[in-house]
């Protein structure tokens, strides 16, 4: 089944005057920039493509529109979005990284020639110690009659911010022609284990999965250790609100209640979503996500993708919707294939937690581990299904990802990074779970679950599933953690199934998981890309999912019977 990419998505911009706009490649520094101007706390990654919208500031009576990384070798909505501010923009800020400055006044000097402005050069910690840059440096400022700024991006110093300050009040033009570079600006960053021919690709594969296990596997074991303290206080809540009338009983401490199911979110998803956004973040601040994606992209182009989708899609383990709104620094070649694989194989710091819970409550969670193995290799059969062969090799000529410098944590980042997860989680995530305990108890109550129930489970035999799967996959369909509202019977800390096998299990919770984007996701893929593609992607993706899930309900059976 082939997959059409209808890119719809337009961002109008008012056709009124920046003075200053600030302009540069993706992972130049321009964001770090902005903060230390605004005295604000490091927010900045070492993540390209970090930045997705402009944001304007005023510093010192000056208006600077910091903007997205510009990639001049790829179409993607950011990169015109920033061309169509540059073409109203008074002034211009160049930043420029040292150690690619040869290839950054290459690609860019074309839009700035003409205009007036200053140049800052960013990570001049990386050259300032060689004398033919120092010499060339100084020759810049004479031929160009331009302020040619440096400054370490991760610490700007106010001798610094001094210099920048008289230079937004004087900006000259830029020559029509880009000055003439001889001295060796180039720094190479060191290879290391993971960039090896063979145990690299394996060692880099085994790092980006490593946050998902890591937080899910400690996460779960947390929640192990304090569920008996919890389970007491829940109890005596459940006695007190169990006397309320229907169908408020039912909404609260019924079987799908939101007093019933409140310590899942706390002790389950909360860690789960904490532990995954702190290593994440200092994947991202340190510069190792981008390494080991950079490592990985030869073999991302085999299932129509690359190195800086992957980046979205392990982005997507956290929380679709903002991996989603992320694939806009993608190509537009294959943005559509970034947005099935965050869709389809991106489990959320929700549905991550949900299964481990329903794994638990089985008695059975040695099988987290399989599972993933499943999602992961799915996932890739079901992009090698959908994309062309012409979307894969188009996949194959963007790797626009460079082999980027790592740098020690920025801890403040990290904070920040965990505040805004947190912050999202409480804002988004907790109302959104309130929503639906409460909407499910009391259509429960009213009688429309069972008749969901029996409308759905028919269907499960198709699938070689119980008929009491069926809610898990229905609940599974609107938020991702409503698979374990479905499987989990709240009373008894057990399953709501009765006997179920291994495979039985895995495959419940992978249809329930799988079958279809949460609604929130969808949602978010209807604005940026368009009503007709989110509704494709939903079919291909029950389609697949419903198929994947036969072969291996029936397929792995079959084939342990035949070798018993």
């Amino acid at each position: 089944m082939g997959q059409f990419i209808d890119v719809q998505t337009f961002y109008p911009e008012p056709k009124v005057k920046s003075q200053w706009l600030l302009i540069g490649k993706e992972s130049v520094g321009k964001t770090a920039l902005t903060e230390n101007l605004m005295g604000k706390k490091s927010g900045s990654s070492n993540l390209q493509g970090s930045s997705l919208f402009c944001q304007e500031y005023t510093w010192n009576g000056q208006v600077i529109t910091d903007t997205p990384g510009i990639q001049t070798r790829m179409d993607s909505v950011v990169t015109s979005q920033v061309l169509r501010r540059l073409k109203t923009s008074q002034h211009v800020i160049l930043t420029l990284k040292s150690t690619e400055l040869p290839d950054d006044l290459s690609d860019l000097w074309d839009m700035v020639q003409g205009r007036s402005g200053i140049v800052i050069i960013t990570y001049w910690d990386k050259v300032k110690h060689r004398e033919d840059v120092l010499q060339e440096l100084e020759r810049l400022r004479t031929e160009t009659d331009l302020a040619w700024i440096t400054i370490d991006n991760r610490h700007v110093t106010t001798e610094q911010l001094e210099l920048i300050e008289q230079a937004l009040t004087k900006p000259k033009r830029f020559p029509i022609a880009a000055p003439k570079l001889e001295a060796n600006w180039s720094v190479k960053p060191q290879l290391l284990l993971f960039e090896y021919a063979w145990f690299g690709p394996i060692l880099s594969l085994c790092l980006l999965v490593l946050p998902a296990w890591f937080a899910v596997t400690n996460a779960n074991a947390f929640a192990d250790l304090l569920y008996p303290y919890v389970e007491s206080p829940v109890n005596t809540l459940k006695d007190n609100f169990g006397t309320l009338p229907a169908p408020l009983s039912h909404m609260l401490v019924g079987d799908y209640g939101l007093i019933s199911m409140l310590p899942f979110l706390i002790l389950y998803a909360l860690p789960t979503v904490v532990v995954f956004s702190a290593i994440i973040s200092i994947y991202k601040t340190t510069g190792l996500i981008d390494r080991l994606s950079y490592r990985l992209d030869p073999f991302m182009h085999k299932i129509g993708l690359s190195g800086r989708d992957l980046v979205r899609v392990i982005m997507g383990f956290g929380c679709n919707v903002p991996a989603i709104i992320q694939t806009r620094n993608c190509s537009c070649c294959t943005r559509g294939s970034c947005i099935s694989a965050i869709s389809f194989g991106s489990a959320c710091s929700y549905q991550l937690p949900a299964t481990v819970a329903v794994f638990s409550a089985a008695g059975k969670p040695y099988l987290t581990l399989p599972y993933l193995a499943i999602l992961a290799v799915t996932t890739c059969i079901y992009l090698l299904l959908t994309t062309t062969k012409q979307q894969r090799h188009a996949a194959a000529s963007y790797n626009l990802l460079s082999r980027g410098f790592l740098q020690p944590p920025n801890w403040r980042f990290a904070l920040s990074e965990m505040a805004g997860v947190m912050s999202s989680f409480f804002n988004t995530a907790f109302p959104l779970f309130i929503g639906i305990c409460l909407l499910v108890g009391f259509c429960e109550w009213l009688g429309v679950i069972e008749s969901l129930t029996q409308l759905v489970s028919p269907l499960m035999a198709l699938v070689n599933l119980p008929e009491g799967a069926a809610i898990a996959v229905i609940l599974g369909a609107i938020r991702k953690d409503g698979l374990a509202i479905g499987l989990i019977d709240s009373s008894s800390h057990g399953l709501k199934l009765g006997e179920i096998t291994d495979i039985q299990l895995l495959c419940a919770v992978y249809l329930a998981g799988v079958m279809l984007p949460c609604v929130v996701s969808l949602l978010t893929i209807v604005r940026e890309m368009s009503v007709g593609y989110a509704s494709r992607l939903a079919m291909r993706q029950v389609f697949w999912a419903t198929c994947f899930t036969v072969v291996l309900s029936w397929g792995v059976p079959y084939v342990l019977a035949m070798l018993a």
